[in-house]
């Protein structure tokens, strides 16, 4: 017996719920982690505090390295909640439901309702597309235009409708705004490749519409002529050195193999890693499609995820969240697949077995760990390492005693158990955030600072750029022999004073002109105090870093 339409509805709204749940109400409970969170908060910090919305700035001098619309995003949240954890995430999480929420719909008008719901619980209680969509990045926010612009195309095609396409400029635009040319060059590459393979020639010339055509570059063109002509080497830096040399030399020493992505996407999909697998199964919908318009479906999907995977493999340049827009369309191959098991009553491939198998030593791996790895006490670690198992093993499990009776009906229950499951072993993740948000965060440093500076004592760091004190602490930041990526700016007029070495910084350091807040990782007291005289007035140990004070004269008018 099939289970009630009303019955459904409200399975598929109380895992909507859940997914919501736990992508949203956590995202306030740990601090901005380091660098990339504390980055991309204090530039929208310092949009607002200067008034100037077109030229980034980071610690105060001029930022080039992503285009802007993220900088606009988390400025329009801050102004909404407060400058704030929860706000700076905010704007992914919600790019990382909408990207979801598209996979949805587009899974569903190929594959009917039904794979469309299982299609958004995969994609959002996916590991990777969880952990990029809950701290801010530019990654999750470029996965979301590269979705609805790709799903916007693809059913554009299928019904005839070119007006779709128009979403899909406006979505590729928006992308470009998020993380430059790879908004175009990978839904090129894409639509290219599925048209090879289908032989739809006809679709090259639909797709050049005039009207998405002008979209785009009403949408795109003012902020990079704006900031252009305020800044002329902007074009430079931005289109050369941040995406040519970045993708074809190793500039950013971010270079690894060219299989360094591939065992990213079984991990990464945890916990339907076991469904995965599950399609190279001669049962399954991608190697025995049904008629021709799920065939074409397929090659659309597998076009979109080879395309993106093998463009950032060849890169020089390789970094985990780059391949989080691979995630929507495996999650429309899968959830098609598990439609197709649910309606034959049938767990083809050994999805269930190997979703346990592989839940099994991921959760022996991660509770070994717990003991011999990292520098967390076991103990804390422990409990989120165990809840984390618990997520995985419970679904598949659960699912195989539930889908017993054989029914239509028992095979979904047993899929909405799965994803029960996963929502579980997703948010046992936060406890994890929680300890990365103690060891990798500068909140708790930023408090010290703000308890005991004083008004007029300079905040300096030695080393390595620390991004989350200027927010924290609504300071600028003297960087000592750590330009890193601020090079270009600090060597702008406004960068001039604020990024010594050592041999400019220890005069200033001694002398009774001005007084400092200094820190520094305990490794590298020697490598700046050679001698070994700190002259510090006061001392502050907090973890790996010590905050040193050189309040001279107030101690000599004492």
């Amino acid at each position: 017996m099939d289970v009630p339409y009303k019955k459904k509805r409200m399975i598929v709204i109380a895992i909507a719920v859940l997914i919501l749940m736990v992508y949203f109400i956590p995202l306030g409970c740990h601090g901005l982690l380091e660098p990339d969170e504390g980055r991309y908060s204090e530039i929208p910090r310092e949009m607002i505090e200067s008034g100037d919305f077109i030229t980034p700035r980071l610690n105060y001098v001029k930022y080039f390295e992503k285009p802007v619309l993220l900088y606009w995003m988390n400025a329009a949240s801050f102004m909404a909640f407060g400058e704030n954890e929860f706000a700076a995430r905010f704007p992914t999480a919600l790019s990382g439901i909408l990207g979801a929420l598209a996979t949805a719909l587009l899974c569903a008008a190929i594959f009917g309702r039904r794979a469309g719901a299982i299609a958004g619980a995969v994609t959002a209680l996916s590991l990777l597309y969880f952990a990029i969509g809950t701290i801010t990045l530019t990654d999750m926010p470029l996965s979301f235009f590269l979705t609805a612009a790709l799903s916007a195309f693809y059913y554009g095609h299928i019904k005839g409708d070119r007006r779709w396409f128009l979403i899909f400029y406006a979505s590729v635009a928006l992308g470009l705004l998020t993380k430059g040319l790879i908004a175009i060059v990978l839904p090129g590459g894409i639509i290219f490749w599925y048209i090879v393979f289908t032989k739809k020639w006809r679709l090259i010339v639909d797709a050049l519409y005039l009207p998405g055509i002008a979209l785009f570059f009403i949408i795109a063109f003012p902020w990079f002529y704006m900031v252009s002509r305020e800044n002329p080497d902007f074009l430079y830096f931005f289109f050369i050195r941040e995406h040519f040399l970045r993708y074809a030399t190793k500039i950013h020493n971010r270079y690894e193999p060219f299989w360094f992505f591939l065992p990213m996407i079984p991990v990464g999909l945890m916990p339907w890693t076991g469904f995965f697998f599950s399609l190279f199964s001669k049962e399954s919908i991608l190697r025995s499609p049904e008629d021709k318009k799920i065939k074409d479906a397929n090659i659309y999907m597998l076009s979109w995820f080879t395309v993106i995977l093998v463009f950032f493999s060849i890169s020089s340049s390789k970094l985990i969240p780059y391949i989080v827009p691979c995630f929507p369309p495996l999650a429309i191959l899968i959830a098609s697949d598990i439609d197709r098991m649910i309606e034959r009553r049938k767990w083809h491939g050994k999805a269930l077995v190997l979703s346990a198998v592989t839940g099994g030593l991921f959760s022996v791996a991660l509770v070994v760990y717990t003991f011999i790895g990292g520098r967390v006490n076991p103990h804390e670690t422990l409990p989120y390492a165990l809840a984390i198992s618990a997520g995985l093993l419970a679904g598949p499990t659960a699912a195989m005693f539930i889908a017993k009776k054989g029914s239509k009906a028992a095979y979904e229950k047993a899929v909405a158990a799965l994803c029960i499951s996963a929502a579980v072993y997703i948010a046992a993740h936060y406890g994890i955030y929680d300890i990365m948000g103690k060891t990798r965060s500068t909140k708790g440093i930023s408090e010290v600072i703000m308890k005991e500076r004083l008004p007029n004592e300079t905040i300096a760091v030695y080393g390595e750029i620390l991004q989350g004190i200027p927010f924290y602490t609504k300071q600028r930041v003297l960087l000592i022999n750590s330009m890193g990526e601020l090079e270009f700016g600090a060597k702008k007029p406004e960068g001039k004073g604020w990024f010594p070495d050592s041999h400019e910084f220890l005069p200033e350091w001694k002398s009774k002109d001005r007084e400092f807040v200094l820190v520094i990782e305990k490794d590298r007291l020697k490598n700046l105090f050679r001698d070994g005289k700190t002259l510090e007035t006061k001392k502050i140990e907090y973890d790996d870093y010590l905050i040193l004070f050189n309040r001279r004269l107030k101690e000599n008018e004492k």
